[in-house]
């Protein structure tokens, strides 16, 4: 197992799960994501097998990137 590090504070990039870019769920309905259980692919915390709502939320956080309709990266 990997040493896990500690962020005591990662300043203004916070937000929900739903929205970070290491959250995998699978969810038919934008509608229900808040609701809707995925898991938390972060590298630190994968061993855990860490299942987290769309509203959960921790302070490794980081944006989900953004495809446009051609699947380019914005």
């Amino acid at each position: 197992m990997s040493n896990y590090s500690r962020i005591a504070d990662q300043g203004e990039e916070q937000g929900h799960c739903k929205g970070c870019r290491w959250w995998q769920a699978e969810h038919e309905d934008v509608a229900h994501e808040n609701e809707d259980l995925g898991l938390c692919m972060h590298q630190e915390l994968t061993h855990f097998s860490l299942q987290v709502t769309g509203q959960s939320g921790c302070n490794r956080f980081e944006p989900a990137k953004v495809l446009d309709y051609a699947g380019a990266n914005l």
